[in-house]
């Protein structure tokens, strides 16, 4: 008797969400299986990530860790009981910094070594702005219910301002720095401080990361970059360093989708040394969602249902 590849991918995926509900303390019963996330992502040939993703609303929430978009949420300060943090959307996060009180916080999740930035936008609403207006024209004399003489004033999520002009705040949660799309892999030591340097930058930075005063040797090529941090991707271990270069002023993209191999190494650098190292599937790592114009990841559709 022999399995499809399409049962084998079931098996696969079943025995990892086993695993993975057990060490949870689920319960594998139908109403689990029929919400369960993660199924349905490891169904899709997706892994796990390596820490739990933040709850949305109580189901897990990859696509703020793997992508960079830019996210609306309800958030307000947790309550006393609870410690130092910001509920987000129903869960918990850890409050790094507050940059303004009410307006503008800085926020992490769990193990993982990323920050988000929490900032309430103001829109003007024209609607709204418009019906305060027409109110104002013919009843100059009522009062709409604030008090003070401040500049402007505000009310729960909206503000008027001294010209009757009418905003809505919402949240917004926005990655810092790179993507989180490299927690699917397998973390490896990163080489020594000591043991890379740059070969050859850009304007954005170092585009090229080799061994130090070696003709040949590892090379490492730049595929992401944001806010001082650099993710690169291993293109060889013996490669000639001066070829390489001459490779990269001229057509470097040919450098990145020129990889190959069924594991590829990805490493993040920032301040002038490396910073982790993973192993990953070649088939986890978008190659082809890198474009050269700053286009920004989102690997995961939104969040679909449970754990």
């Amino acid at each position: 008797m022999s399995f499809s590849d399409r049962e084998k991918q079931l098996i696969r995926a079943a025995f990892a969400w086993g695993q993975t509900a057990q060490r949870e303390g689920y319960v594998l019963t139908d109403w689990e299986i029929e919400k369960s996330v993660l199924f349905r992502r490891l169904l899709s040939g997706r892994p796990p990530l390596l820490f739990p993703p933040p709850l949305r609303h109580g189901f897990p929430w990859y696509e703020v860790i793997e992508g960079r978009a830019e996210h609306v949420v309800n958030a307000m300060e947790a309550p006393a009981q609870s410690g130092t943090g910001i509920l987000i959307d129903g869960s918990l996060w850890r409050l790094v910094q507050t940059l303004t009180e009410g307006e503008d916080y800085i926020v992490a999740w769990g193990d993982y070594p990323m920050r988000w930035r929490l900032r309430k936008h103001w829109k003007v609403n024209s609607a709204m702005t418009r019906q305060l207006r027409s109110f104002r024209s013919k009843n100059p004399g009522a009062a709409v219910g604030f008090e003070g003489s401040s500049e402007q004033r505000e009310c729960d999520e909206f503000r008027i301002d001294k010209q009757q002009t009418v905003s809505l705040g919402e949240w917004q949660l926005s990655r810092i720095g790179l993507s989180g799309w490299v927690w699917v892999g397998t973390p490896v030591a990163p080489p020594a401080d000591s043991a890379l340097c740059p070969l050859h930058s850009d304007p954005e930075g170092p585009l090229l990361i080799g061994e130090q005063n070696r003709e040949r040797g590892a090379g490492w090529l730049r595929m992401e970059s944001a806010d001082g941090e650099f993710r690169f991707l291993k293109l060889g271990q013996d490669l000639h360093y001066q070829s390489l270069i001459e490779t990269a002023r001229s057509n470097w993209e040919s450098l990145l989708h020129g990889v190959e191999g069924d594991q590829l190494e990805i490493m993040d650098w920032c301040d002038q040394k490396a910073q982790r190292q993973f192993e990953i599937s070649a088939q986890l790592v978008p190659l082809e969602n890198f474009g050269f114009d700053g286009t920004s990841l989102d690997l995961l559709p939104e969040n679909l249902a449970g754990c």
